[in-house]
């Protein structure tokens, strides 16, 4: 007699990213609650299961969700403002007046859209950065619109106790232990929130707006409350300067002088690094989140992603905020992914499509720790899925699944999307959401936020689209 379930998918290709990167032609998944319970041929799991929804994918592939692992999701705010800007002087004309400006209501409705769009792309997991705001109504914020999209996410909380001298708004600065303290009674509040969809972590904005103890204190902290550590590392060079000037040695030097490298340590960007700091890496086992999209738009240049995974060291793929780099399309940044590093090493072979989609999937789950949970396709792994549906110009023709998906797919063929066994996109119409009206709210938002926050100074030599 079948087993009962919760959910069937039958007839999908299903890429399933385990160790032997199987494919199943004609292939079906049975999930229970917020798990995948079996997969194999569409006869034998029809034989098996009984569900009480069921999907036919014939014609769709069926790939794991895809990990975003660095973003700012309040920064839907300031797309298409402070283009052409390095990041120095963009956060100081951009996101730092954005951050201080921004209310609670805004930092709702602009976070629920950047959600949506990571959905939208076959994002299935998002690790927000979210800036240090004194104020704890802007973190609930932002974790409640987290939750209410339905993805899996990790919230970090960032940790910044100097840096007054280079412009960060006093509504960004506290001591280290008083921030800290905030990110241990988020984590009592929110973690496994969500049915067990998030959980807490801790961020380093960057070397210069950290003093020795806050180093100190960040992993002191993550140590006794097993809260990961990210932070921005290397994106220009002005990190080494500034880390010199205060310490007399490198950003990475610093870092692991402090005891803040480890496993747990999830480097972003790591653009201008040393022959040292990639020994440093090798030697603390550090996962990095490459951002080639945020790279190319500001300009920072190209990191050694290839090298750093011919040490086997963890990689995941990330959009960054959409300040820097205008969307949070996961299969753009996926593409591009592969194509900076081809260039960079001027090697079209350097990076396979296959390479790519494992950073995207398996790389993003090792770096933050949920290799367990997510990242492939198998029995007792969460049912974080999605579903592509190739017909369109752009796709087609399909020579192999993996190609189509990394250089030729695009939003317009992600056609479901389940996270933890809950279907909360079908057909390309979110089923939990009312998508037109977030989008409305975050239009409004935006434009308030940037007259109050005085960005909006920045278009005046452009014409205002005002599109609702």
């Amino acid at each position: 007699m079948p087993t009962s379930v919760d959910l069937l998918v039958r007839h999908a290709l299903i890429v399933t990213q385990d160790a032997q990167r199987h494919i199943i032609e004609d292939g079906a998944l049975a999930v229970r609650g917020d798990r995948i319970v079996a997969l194999g041929p569409t006869a034998e799991i029809d034989a098996a299961y009984i569900a009480a929804r069921v999907i036919d994918a014939g014609g769709r592939a069926l790939f794991p969700g895809l990990l975003n692992i660095h973003t700012h999701l309040f920064q839907a705010a300031v797309k298409g403002l402070g283009e052409d800007m390095p990041v120095e002087q963009w956060v100081q004309a951009v996101t730092f007046p954005t951050a201080a400006a921004m209310t609670p209501e805004e930092a709702y409705w602009l976070t629920l859209v950047s959600c949506l769009e990571n959905l939208r792309s076959g994002a299935t997991t998002v690790m927000d950065f979210m800036y240090g705001m004194r104020d704890p109504a802007l973190h609930d914020a932002v974790i409640r619109a987290l939750l209410d999209s339905g993805l899996r996410g990790r919230y970090t909380r960032t940790i910044v106790d100097a840096g007054a001298d280079m412009g960060i708004p006093p509504t960004m600065l506290q001591p280290a232990e008083e921030a800290l303290a905030h990110a241990q009674a988020l984590q009592a509040q929110y973690s496994g929130a969500g049915d067990g969809r998030l959980d807490i972590g801790l961020a380093i904005g960057v070397i210069w707006a950290m003093t020795e103890a806050g180093l100190r204190a960040v992993r002191r902290v993550a140590d006794a409350t097993g809260m990961t550590i990210t932070m921005h590392v290397n994106e220009t060079p002005f990190d080494n300067v500034a880390a010199q000037r205060h310490w007399g040695r490198n950003t990475i030097p610093m870092l692991a002088a402090t005891g803040v490298l480890g496993p747990d340590f999830i480097a972003v960007h790591c653009v201008h690094m040393t022959d040292e700091d990639i020994e440093l890496f090798k030697q603390h086992r550090v996962a990095v989140a490459y951002n080639a999209v945020s790279n190319m738009y500001l300009g920072s240049g190209i990191a050694p992603i290839v090298q750093l995974a011919e040490l086997g060291l963890p990689i995941g793929i990330a959009t960054d905020g959409s300040g820097s780099n205008n969307c949070q399309d996961m299969l753009e940044t996926l593409k591009f992914s592969a194509l900076l590093q081809k260039v960079g090493r001027q090697d079209p072979a350097c990076v396979l499509a296959q390479q790519a989609l494992d950073w995207a999937t398996r790389g993003g789950a090792q770096a933050m720790g949920l290799a367990e949970q997510v990242g492939m396709l198998a029995p007792g792994m969460k049912a974080d899925f999605f579903l592509a549906n190739p017909f369109t110009p752009k796709a087609i023709p399909v020579h192999d699944p993996v190609t189509t998906l990394v250089y030729s797919a695009g939003q317009a063929n992600i056609e479901t999307v389940v996270v933890a066994g809950r279907v909360l996109m079908e057909g390309g119409v979110f089923t939990h959401l009312d998508e037109v009206e977030s989008l409305r709210q975050a239009q409004r938002a935006a434009q308030t936020l940037a007259r109050r926050a005085g960005t909006e100074k920045l278009l005046e030599r452009r014409g205002k689209w005002r599109p609702i």
